[in-house]
């Protein structure tokens, strides 16, 4: 993973990424299970996540002046909300279980995919999203 910090980014935003990024990469592997994993086409759904995408390309059109017209969600926090992201994050890690299985990813997954694969798969992950 790359990240890039813009020179104009305030220090606040750049501690909030850097905290989030080093608690993703200690406590990221929790939220595994909350994911449905599809070897076939390599895609990861969260599981109660939307199931259609926020914008379609139906929403998009142009106005009678050929300006571009689509949906917008401009809503933005201040800085000083961005500490408590952070300790929502933590106590939702917290919540979860620190320890994930890969017990039965082998029976479940092609040989040429187990071969092939570099990352960690719990079980849990192939389990079909409940839609």
């Amino acid at each position: 993973m790359r990240i890039n910090f813009n020179y104009f980014l305030s220090e606040a935003v750049f501690e909030y990424v850097v905290r989030a990024v080093a608690l993703v990469a200690d406590h990221g592997h929790k939220l595994a299970p909350q994911y449905a994993f599809d070897p076939a086409t390599g895609l990861w759904q969260h599981r109660a996540g939307p199931v259609e995408p926020p914008l379609r390309l139906t929403s998009v059109s142009y106005d009678e002046s050929g300006a571009l017209v689509y949906p917008r969600a401009h809503d933005t926090a201040p800085e000083s909300a961005l500490a408590g992201y952070l300790d929502e994050a933590v106590a939702l890690f917290d919540l979860l279980p620190d320890v994930i299985s890969e017990d039965g990813v082998g029976d479940r997954v092609s040989a040429d995919f187990e071969h092939l694969r570099w990352f960690d798969l719990p079980a849990e992950c192939l389990e079909p999203a409940d839609r």
